[in-house]
């Protein structure tokens, strides 16, 4: 069988030829991770929530939606009150559409809906402003299911904005009271680079 020479073929067909090429290129730059906020440069946040050299962001997801505080004793003899967050999980939506499931506190964890998950093994904190959540960075463990939380190392919690209750104080008299707070905050997950 002859190859056509590139004078033979058709410009109708090259086109074609050259369009498939170029969308295949354009789909596989689309399958890299592209960051909605640009995070990869930790000199900009506190020291605190930086991730260390040898890590890289590897997905970005964010939460836009409300928490739920009840006003708690959290202390006897004598008693002291908190606001504590009620919420059983916080929806976040990643990069790529894909939902992940985010259990918070101090245990705090996260499922993609491809299966894989993470959990928090210790976190550091720094405070951002009097109505924001603080910014975060946990030091995650991976559950070892492959996906796209493989191997995450790493968790921060940047760009903070409302979450916290503030302006209403936790008395008894306010005990048992709840109250829903508007929040946002990016989520980046990181692994070890060559992992």
């Amino acid at each position: 069988m002859k190859t056509p020479s590139r004078r033979n073929v058709p410009v109708g067909r090259l086109s074609r030829g050259l369009f498939v090429l170029i969308s295949s290129a354009a789909l596989l730059g689309a399958c890299s991770y592209r960051p909605l906020q640009p995070y990869n440069t930790q000199q900009d946040l506190p020291e605190a929530v930086r991730v260390p050299d040898g890590f890289q962001a590897v997905l970005e997801a964010t939460s836009n939606g409300r928490l739920l505080y009840e006003c708690q004793a959290v202390k006897r003899a004598p008693y002291e009150y908190e606001w504590l967050l009620r919420n059983a999980s916080v929806d976040l939506t990643d990069t790529y559409g894909g939902a992940i499931m985010h259990k918070p506190g101090a245990r705090a964890s996260w499922v993609h809906r491809d299966g894989s998950s993470v959990m928090a093994r210790e976190f550091s904190e720094v405070a951002n402003g009097s109505n924001n959540l603080p910014l975060q960075r946990y030091n995650a463990q991976s559950s070892g299911v492959p996906g796209a939380l493989h191997n995450i190392a790493y968790v921060q919690r940047l760009r903070t904005v409302g979450g916290w209750v503030s302006g209403t104080p936790c008395t008894s008299a306010q005990l048992g009271m709840r109250k829903t707070i508007p929040y946002e905050a990016d989520y980046i997950f990181w692994r070890a680079k060559g992992s």
